[in-house]
């Protein structure tokens, strides 16, 4: 077969991209081969490989694409934010914004599944990179938040931070098998519950808990 010649375009690169995005996303590193791919973005798999030059390529950029998502609706709205308390409403408020994410309708659960059958070193020093950077950020918010004496917590930040992580993680790899509903509910059940275990301030726990009924035009008020 002759090889592909035609110049590569922006626009085929990025159909590829979201093709895979979605296909990682269902069934995992392991689950996907490079013809599937290109048959999802209608490609033959030497236009394919036009664009990438492997699957281990293909895949960091779509993690990349997935760290994206989380700065985008999760950790830049709490960053632009002054006050620690503010950018904890603004980790919780994120969660909530990521079901209404189209890229992340069908689900992303497959890139929490470890790779067997490739070292896929690049996409893992980016992931690792990145839940550095999350841990760093969470646990600075809650030790302003503590030093300010919002909130009453004891024991390590960094383990806390860490717990907190680990739990925004568990409420993202159900997203494609839950209702936007419910989705929104559950984040601000845990929001209720956080800040009505840990705010001095008995009224950040009610704010928390008027998330519950907020409509989802209505939530962005609500969180302030």
């Amino acid at each position: 077969m002759a090889p592909y010649a035609d110049p590569p375009s922006g626009d085929t690169r990025e159909r590829v991209r979201e093709t895979a995005f979605k296909l990682f996303g269902r069934f995992g590193y392991d689950g996907v081969s490079m013809i599937t791919v290109a048959r999802g973005a209608s490609l033959t798999k030497a236009a394919l490989y036009w664009h990438y030059a492997s699957k281990e390529a293909l895949y960091a950029d779509c993690m990349r694409e997935v760290i994206g998502v989380f700065e985008q609706h999760v950790f830049a709205p709490a960053a632009r934010e002054q006050d620690p308390i503010e950018q904890i409403f603004a980790l919780f408020g994120g969660l909530e914004a990521l079901v209404d994410d189209p890229r992340l309708v069908d689900g992303i659960a497959g890139y929490w599944l470890k790779p067997s059958t490739a070292a896929v070193e690049e996409a893992r020093a980016v992931q690792d990179g990145f839940e550095a950077m999350a841990e760093q950020l969470v646990q600075g918010i809650l030790e302003e938040a503590r030093a300010a004496q919002a909130l009453n917590v004891e024991g390590s930040m960094r383990d806390i931070a860490r717990a907190f992580i680990a739990l925004m993680e568990a409420v993202v790899l159900p997203l494609g098998n839950r209702s936007a509903r419910d989705h929104r509910r559950l984040v601000g059940v845990l929001a209720h519950i956080f800040f009505q275990a840990h705010a001095r301030a008995p009224e950040l726990a009610t704010r928390a808990a008027r998330l519950l009924d907020a409509a989802p035009e209505q939530r962005r008020t609500a969180t302030k």
